[in-house]
């Protein structure tokens, strides 16, 4: 999953059982029409339309939930579902605002809400379920409070973007994002055992990205690609 579409690269989506479906940059590409009835829950990180700009295209064909930040949701609804953009289609979905701290259920997930450092409003995402815990953490800057509301609650695996090389390390903090640098941050503090999942590269860094992060030498350090599937 890339950090920007580029052709063979599908922007941010992350789709979890029980019709839960995590940002929708992808999801008109990744979700066939027949499938997207199913989907019950739409729980957005942030509203940069490289995470939302397939969030029309799931409505109409079943009424889902989207769950964001009050000031997501009021992004989306007012910038891409304005009617200008796209047709407004609002009514078509229920509506569900949380905050920092909130838990809810989605499905067979138990999901906690935490923090990101990003440009715009952003969280996370903690999923539990049957005794797997995996973090989705939103598009951020590395922020030791937020590896440390990862680490505390001890999830199995930890998915973080990486969208920038080293190289333009001062750009990537500017426009809220990580470089493989940071990748060590989050080691030292989520542990050895902690899969740490990688993804939103930007197309024009990766190949700088990924023999960056090869240089450090973690074996529990995996790059995801597009219909990756995560198993516990």
């Amino acid at each position: 999953m890339a950090g920007a579409p580029a052709p063979n690269r599908l922007t941010t989506t992350f789709r979890l059982a029980g019709g839960v479906v995590l940002d929708t940059g992808a999801a008109a590409h990744g979700i066939a029409v027949e499938d997207r009835k199913s989907i019950d829950r739409l729980l957005l990180s942030h509203a940069h339309l490289d995470h939302t700009m397939g969030l029309p295209f799931l409505l109409g064909t079943g009424r889902p939930t989207v769950v964001g930040l009050k000031q997501t949701l009021d992004a989306v609804r007012a910038h891409l579902l304005d009617g200008h953009i796209w047709p407004d289609l609002s009514d078509l979905a229920d509506w569900h605002e949380v905050t920092i701290g909130d838990t809810f259920e989605a499905g067979p997930w138990q999901v906690e809400v935490g923090p990101a450092n990003h440009t715009v409003p952003c969280v996370s995402y903690l999923f539990r379920s049957n005794g797997y815990a995996v973090a989705v953490v939103g598009d951020t800057r590395y922020d030791d409070s937020v590896a440390d509301w990862v680490a505390q609650r001890e999830p199995d695996a930890c998915v973080t973007e990486v969208s920038f090389s080293d190289t333009v390390g001062a750009m990537a903090r500017r426009f809220g994002h990580q470089t493989p640098r940071d990748l060590r941050k989050w080691r030292s503090r989520l542990g050895r055992e902690c899969r740490l999942h990688v993804t939103h590269l930007k197309p024009s860094h990766e190949e700088r990205i990924k023999a960056e992060s090869v240089a450090l030498q973690d074996p529990n350090l995996n790059f995801l690609r597009d219909g990756d599937v995560l198993n516990p």
